[in-house]
């Protein structure tokens, strides 16, 4: 029993077994990444076409999750005329106007409802916001979406865990054993040893984290994004600062859907700049002024700083693509 604890291993010094224990974590965290990428097997499947029927909020909760589905939704009832946003130095409401409403989806018509007589831009993705009252919306795109492999769902999620968990134990293992013979032979300077460990797992969970969208997932958006390109361009052109103002109605596009709000769904409201439409994003991005940058933050790294590239936050859209982290799955 005694070389259980008393071998080369057990006995090797301090920092030899530190710098080993470093090297185990990365071979490890390695090991689970190529798993990772291994998992996901959705590449194999080529992407859809393009539907006639193309959705895009469907395709707004692709990109972004929750909080790009409520930005888009937000914005097709602006382009409509059935929302205003008034701004007062730091402060921006954004209420319904006398416009009837017409041809409303549901999405758009429960986005409607919530605004009522006005809501501040910092409370569509707070917590109870408007992105919680279109949870069953978003929940639907996302089981549709986990049908067709086109994002990592629970289920994925579940059946990697044992891997990281096994992982983990590995690490904790590894350095568990150190300690105890350090222990054991009187020595009791391990806070080193613990603090690596703790890195370590850390670092497995995060090389083991999947990303929401699927490699199938990606290759369809990138294909939208490059699919729609020009119409990008096309769409914005009626609505660039200056221009003769156009009616609220929307204009014809893609399969019924009008262009600029089809753009916004595959590319984000960061296209909107130097448009009629830009003081959408700067009551977000005020809200964002205001708050700091606190809990709208918080919101943006789950999904909503993609607007551009499909990203999260700590892309370079989360400044004027998403209007800020002021509203920011």
């Amino acid at each position: 029993m005694e070389i259980l604890f008393d071998n080369p291993l057990a006995n090797l010094y301090g920092p030899y077994f530190l710098l080993m224990y470093g090297l185990f974590i990365i071979v490890v965290a390695a090991a689970v990444w190529i798993a990772k990428r291994f998992a996901d097997s959705s590449d194999r499947i080529s992407p859809p076409s393009i539907p006639a029927n193309i959705d895009p909020f469907e395709i707004a909760y692709l990109r972004g999750g929750a909080n790009e589905l409520a930005r888009a939704a937000v914005f097709s009832l602006r382009q409509r005329g059935l929302v205003q946003i008034v701004s007062e130095g730091k402060k921006a409401t954004i209420s319904r106007t006398d416009v009837k409403p017409s041809n409303l989806n549901q999405v758009e018509t429960d986005v409607l409802n919530w605004i009522g007589t006005g809501r501040e831009p910092g409370e569509f993705f707070s917590g109870g916001g408007l992105v919680g009252d279109l949870a069953r919306h978003a929940e639907a795109y996302q089981s549709r979406l986990e049908r067709q492999q086109m994002i990592n769902g629970r289920a994925q999620k579940a059946g990697f865990a044992p891997v990281k968990w096994a992982a983990a134990l590995a690490v904790l293992g590894f350095g568990g054993y150190k300690a105890a013979a350090a222990l054991l032979h009187g020595r009791s300077n391990i806070l080193f040893l613990v603090i690596i460990g703790v890195i370590g797992v850390v670092a497995v969970f995060a090389a083991g984290n999947l990303p929401r969208l699927t490699k199938l997932g990606k290759s369809y958006l990138e294909r939208l994004q490059l699919a729609f390109d020009t119409l990008k361009y096309e769409s914005q052109r009626p609505y660039i600062a200056g221009a003769e103002p156009l009616p609220a109605t929307a204009q014809a596009g893609f399969a019924g859907v009008d262009p600029l709000l089809l753009t916004v769904g595959v590319f984000g409201t960061g296209i909107l700049a130097g448009t009629m439409f830009s003081d959408y994003n700067d009551a977000f991005r005020k809200a964002q002024t205001s708050s700091s940058c606190g809990s709208g933050c918080g919101d943006c790294s789950s999904s909503s700083c993609s607007s551009d590239s499909g990203s999260s936050c700590g892309g370079s859209s989360c400044g004027s693509g998403c209007g800020g982290c002021g509203g920011g799955d």
